[in-house]
């Protein structure tokens, strides 16, 4: 496959087949990703395969989407915290090349994936998956056979309002009134993951979630 055949067509999917997906394919993807560029060259990312249904039921249970559990395997991409390169977060970086090296790998294998970042929170994570201090979860991979090969999505913008040169050039205004909104959703979220009552609020949440799904 053409590599920008796979960068263009590939889509993010949450309905999948039934269908086992091979350790072959999942080892191909795995070592696609692990063939992407890292701060310094350290390579510090970690993959745990998820294909245990109770364990992906506890991700959903605890505020990742349902579809999540219908996805016949799953990779947590963990990588090390070890850096004082907080600045510009060299381990998120990191671990997002490998990411992308992982789609598009899975995408000239007829996979579908979807990156999940709406995932539990790590303390959470860490406690279902045993991780260990130092290494934080940075997305949750589903991946799965689907049914209808999906179609190209046509970019937002075209190319010359994503350019400029030399410097930051570009006729941007943010409305107040979306500031002041993003502001209150980052400060209910904060609040949100402190409340004694979060369990029962996801509770019914993934009702509404699973009756509209």
């Amino acid at each position: 496959m053409e590599l920008f055949e796979a960068i263009k067509n590939r889509r993010s999917i949450r309905k999948y087949t039934d269908k086992k997906v091979p350790d072959n394919v999942l080892k191909k993807i795995i070592d696609a990703a692990s063939w992407a560029p890292s701060a310094t060259n350290k390579q510090d990312w970690r993959y745990i395969i998820v294909t245990d249904n109770k364990i992906k039921e506890e991700i959903v249970k605890n505020g990742a989407p349902s579809f999540i559990k219908n996805a016949p395997v799953g990779i947590l991409v963990l990588y090390s915290n070890l850096t004082d390169r907080l600045e510009y977060r060299d381990d998120i970086q990191s671990a997002s090349a490998s990411i992308q090296n992982m789609l598009l790998a899975a995408y000239s294998l007829n996979l579908g994936c979807c990156w999940t970042c709406n995932i539990p929170p790590k303390k959470k994570l860490r406690k279902i998956f045993r991780i260990p201090w130092n290494y934080d979860p940075i997305a949750y991979i589903s991946a799965g056979y689907y049914e209808e090969k999906p179609r190209p999505k046509v970019r937002e913008k075209e190319f010359k309002e994503v350019i400029s040169y030399n410097r930051f050039d570009f006729n941007e205004k943010i409305p107040s009134r979306l500031q002041l909104k993003l502001r209150l959703r980052r400060l209910f979220k904060k609040i949100y993951y402190r409340l004694p009552m979060k369990r029962y609020i996801d509770k019914l949440a993934k009702k509404y979630e699973q009756k509209f799904d």
